[in-house]
């Protein structure tokens, strides 16, 4: 496959339909924006999980509440500011170089796209009040403090299994030979595994080893919500994820118009894993914010709206992003439904600072 200049414009491409748990999204018309549709993948029925809401120093689990807003009082924001201090205070002078918060400003900002189906959003402009967005997804090395300093246990490891994918390209490296192989599989495959958590994504005799500072996944919407309450901060909004990642500019890719091939960890980076969160820092957005297209999806703190048919989406939550195995067509504007308590190798989550 031929490398896309970077001031080329890559022209859509048509993508063959896959079965719904290989995670292929579907066929999108010639040069358009619009929604991938992306089923989860059947799971066991372990029971529903309790939502939860910030309170204390954890979330603190509640059958019979409402998932808290992100607003904070200012006992909250004071609380939330010694906390983020004590989790600072744990980390060692490279994880902080991960934990950095920019600065995106107040104003008007380009949300959704301008050809939508389906549950996608329109392209409109929306008002931002200005946050801090985290310049990187939160790291495995990051999320390690969190577990040391509280004990605290994921929905994955709680549940005993999570969803594993295998991306349908690889290149290897020959360890003896120092020769590149590569592996190509006919389909994506997702499986649910047995002892697939954060600490051992791919399951049993897995490992982080030599990646502290990729993203961490197998990782909940209540994971992700307790690790952000902790550490003082939260989760973004669907808005404020797309304003942070697009900027000002609106733009489809965060360089840009235009795709570039070697900017982002796609499927057709032939990585197939995830990748150090800063590994395309260089290809960050005006504002410094890295790593939103490709890698991992992340998620929100936006509830799902009804279905078509007018069921509510109780449960499912607005992911935002790329991943590994997605393609390059559709942009920062897509957004997927997602159950809150489901956990894979492809999905993590970022913070906001306040």
């Amino acid at each position: 496959m031929e490398d896309v200049d970077d001031d080329e414009q890559v022209d859509d491409e048509e993508l063959e339909d896959v079965d719904v748990e290989e995670l292929v999204e579907d066929e999108e018309p010639e040069d358009d924006d619009e929604l991938e549709e992306l089923e989860v993948v059947d799971e066991p029925d372990d029971g529903e999980l309790e939502e939860v809401e910030f309170e204390d120093e954890l979330v603190e689990l509640s059958g019979d509440e409402e998932m808290g807003d992100a607003g904070y009082g200012e006992d909250e924001t004071n609380k939330a500011r010694v906390l983020a201090e004590e989790f600072n205070d744990a980390l060692s002078s490279m994880d902080r170089f991960y934990n950095q918060y920019l600065l995106i400003p107040q104003g008007e900002y380009t949300i959704g796209s301008k050809k939508h189906v389906n549950e996608d959003r329109p392209e409109r402009k929306v008002s931002i009040e200005a946050f801090y967005f985290g310049e990187f997804p939160v790291t495995n090395a990051l999320f390690e403090v969190f577990v040391e300093n509280t004990g605290y246990k994921t929905t994955a490891e709680i549940l005993g299994y999570g969803v594993v994918y295998k991306g349908r390209y690889q290149k290897i490296m020959n360890d003896e030979t120092g020769m590149e192989m590569f592996n190509w599989n006919s389909s994506l495959e997702s499986n649910i595994v047995e002892g697939a958590f954060w600490y051992q994504p791919l399951g049993p005799g897995s490992t982080l080893y030599n990646k502290r500072s990729h993203p961490v996944i197998q990782v909940s919407l209540k994971d992700a919500m307790a690790f952000a309450s902790w550490t003082g901060k939260r989760l973004p909004s669907e808005d404020e994820w797309e304003a942070a990642s697009r900027t000002k500019k609106g733009y489809k890719y965060p360089w840009g118009k235009r795709f570039r091939k070697n900017a982002c960890n796609i499927e057709e980076s032939y990585i197939g894993d995830t990748t150090p969160v800063d590994q395309y820092k260089k290809y960050s957005n005006s504002l410094g914010i890295a790593d939103t297209f490709g890698n991992v999806f992340e998620w929100t703190l936006d509830r799902a709206e009804p279905s078509l048919n007018g069921e509510p989406n109780l449960d499912f939550f607005i992911v935002k992003g790329r991943n590994w195995v997605s393609d390059k067509i559709l942009g920062l504007s897509s957004r997927l439904k997602m159950e809150s308590r489901k956990t894979s190798n492809i999905l993590g989550f970022r913070c906001v600072a306040y």
